[in-house]
């Protein structure tokens, strides 16, 4: 046999191998994504309401909301410099608030948007935004933080924060150089909503890294996600490295809550502008009748799905927990910008 067959032969045994492998990537996907081929969610169904027991505070801003354990959440709203610890009872169906945590001493609202948790950590997140109505900055609204929780209680470690002042396992930090120095992010910073500036409201975790959703910008019809390690911006580095993840949500369009599912993430779209006030009567990427939408995201590409529109209402969907999840369906909670303690809504996504 010659050596120019033998060579002959190798190659075309390389080429089968590189098209069956080609061939099975397209049927199943990568080994670091979900599988190809499961069906994805496309119904939304109303599936009941939640109450809260208790005081809530500013529960007409209800904003931010993650489960810490299966029983113990922490609840935030927007005008506010603290955060609370509630109960959840599947059974009963209530939110029974159980204690208020400050995070701040002083100063303006932290404006906070959002709120995740993994492991014995919680992270809060204000907007790092201009304030709506006039623009201005204030300093509470451009912080992060991270509140070390007990691994059982749900509750914060150390003493107890609403008797003895700032929680000793909370830490603050600030994404304003990251996203000052961002290419795309910093012309935006520190512009009103109105005018495509620079607002976060949506953030999750997973194995350490955070996902930061920005409600604005929406550039060409993409909406952002910054995806940065937790440990990076609570050791004091000013200059992280981050993926910048831009999501074709649809133009007008920006992330209003985001949820870590087994998969990827579940995310909350809504208008990405805000409505015109005295001094910016002009508002970009804002409609008022605009609904709110759920999508799902991988967490890897620039592929994102939309399960559908959910109920229209005369609130405005901002924080949401993954109750259960199967394989072919979620069942959530989302709490409501706008009516008195926040109208929690059970939805069944499938």
């Amino acid at each position: 046999m010659s050596s120019g067959f033998n060579r002959a032969r190798a190659l075309q045994l390389v080429l089968c191998g590189v098209v069956t492998g080609l061939a099975l990537l397209a049927a199943f996907g990568d080994s670091h994504g979900k599988v190809e081929g499961a069906k994805p969610w496309t119904k939304i169904e109303l599936a009941g309401q939640y109450s809260f027991v208790g005081d809530v505070l500013e529960d007409k801003d209800l904003s931010g909301l993650a489960l810490v354990t299966p029983r113990f959440g922490l609840l935030g709203a927007d005008e506010t410099r603290a955060v609370q610890v509630v109960e959840l009872s599947r059974s009963n169906r209530t939110l029974r608030v159980a204690a208020t945590v400050p995070l701040v001493r002083s100063g303006s609202e932290i404006d906070i948007e959002a709120i995740a948790a993994e492991g014995d950590y919680c992270y809060i997140i204000g907007s790092h935004g201009a304030s709506k109505k006039k623009g201005e900055q204030q300093d509470n609204r451009h912080s992060i933080f991270r509140l070390r929780m007990g691994p059982f209680s749900g509750k914060p470690a150390g003493r107890t924060p609403y008797a003895a002042g700032i929680s000793a396992g909370l830490q603050a930090a600030s994404l304003d150089n990251v996203i000052r120095a961002d290419p795309v992010l910093g012309v935006h910073f520190g512009q009103p909503l109105q005018r495509k500036g620079v607002n976060i409201e949506g953030l999750a975790i997973r194995q350490g890294q955070l996902f930061v959703g920005f409600r604005s910008p929406n550039l060409d019809g993409g909406a952002f996600v910054m995806e940065i390690r937790a440990a990076d911006v609570f050791d004091g580095r000013s200059q992280p490295p981050y993926v910048l993840h831009k999501l074709p949500l649809g133009a007008g369009l920006g992330i209003r809550e985001m949820a870590a599912t087994k998969t990827g993430f579940l995310i909350i779209a809504g208008n990405a502008g805000s409505e015109p006030s005295e001094l910016y009567q002009v508002s970009e990427d804002y409609e008022e009748d605009r609904g709110f939408f759920l999508v799902t995201w991988d967490g890897k590409s620039a592929d994102v799905h939309q399960v559908g529109a959910l109920p229209k209402t005369d609130a405005k969907a901002e924080a949401m927990v993954i109750l259960e999840e199967t394989e072919d369906s979620a069942t959530v909670l989302i709490l409501s910008d706008g009516p008195r303690r926040g109208r929690p809504t059970v939805y069944r996504i499938s």
